[in-house]
């Protein structure tokens, strides 16, 4: 039995060139494809883990203040809220906010629960804490800076970015 030397004919070799070329070219837009789901799945699992442990914490710091609560207990901060003024200009990722936002809640874990009062009294305390720290994330250092701080049962801290060198 004699298989005939197709590979010698024109279209034979076009037909062999198109599917090796054809394979190629999907093989890397699977690449491409995969490595956009993968981090998109690596920036939501890491938001729902910093969500996760911000909750864990928040409920240890409500059941420790519980003990010391009495009935006529006025308003408690129940949340602390951190966004970034100057996120877009220094063009710092979600992922890079994310971390910062969870180092900056781990400063402060010892709020939540707390009477608004007390916490409203201890603002420049709550300031100093987030600014005398240097915050390191992938290598880079940054300082951050309280812009503007609104004490409510929600702490909202609006917070400027310096990158360290």
């Amino acid at each position: 039995m004699h298989i005939p030397p197709l590979y010698r004919k024109k279209e034979w070799r076009r037909f062999f060139a198109g599917m090796v070329f054809g394979a190629v070219i999907g093989y890397l837009f699977f690449l491409f494809i995969y490595g956009q789901l993968q981090e998109k799945y690596t920036e939501e699992h890491i938001e729902l883990n910093s969500k996760l442990s911000e909750m864990e914490a928040k409920y240890e710091g409500m059941l420790n203040n519980q003990k010391e609560e009495t009935e006529n207990q006025p308003l408690t901060v129940v949340d602390i809220s951190v966004s970034y003024t100057n996120a877009k200009k220094l063009e710092i990722d979600l992922l890079t906010q994310h971390q910062l936002t969870t180092l900056v809640k781990e400063q402060l874990t010892s709020v939540p629960g707390k009477d608004l009062s007390v916490v409203a009294d201890q603002i420049d305390l709550i300031i100093s804490t987030i600014e005398n720290k240097n915050y390191v994330v992938d290598d880079f250092t940054y300082e951050l800076k309280v812009a503007k701080l609104i004490a409510s049962q929600v702490i909202k801290i609006h917070l400027e970015i310096k990158l360290v060198r």
